[in-house]
């Protein structure tokens, strides 16, 4: 498991790249929970940083799996841009095997 404090409040400019490489990194994220203050936002990413889709995550919640679109090059994460308390990304990266 992964656990990253996002930026608050959110903006196009202090998103967090999670993952790269959806070519070869297929697995999209697990168990996907937002432990802080703030609804977070978890999307996907073409070459050109425009969004593709994305998931809003409230405080307390928990989305089974997040699995970007085809022709994403990346996922990302961001706090909401009206909140500047905490939004604690938690997830799992099933292309990660130890």
């Amino acid at each position: 498991m992964f656990t990253v404090e996002l930026p608050c409040p959110g903006s196009k400019s202090n998103f967090l790249v999670l993952k790269v490489d959806l070519d070869i990194n297929t697995g999209g994220l697990n168990e996907v929970t937002n432990n802080g203050d703030c609804p977070l936002f978890v999307g996907a990413l073409d070459s050109s940083d425009n969004v593709l889709s994305d998931v809003e995550v409230a405080p307390g919640a928990f989305l089974g799996h997040f699995q970007p679109p085809e022709g994403a090059v990346s996922i990302y994460a961001v706090c909401h841009s009206d909140c500047s308390s905490t939004a604690i990304l938690v997830y799992d990266d099933p292309d990660l095997v130890a």
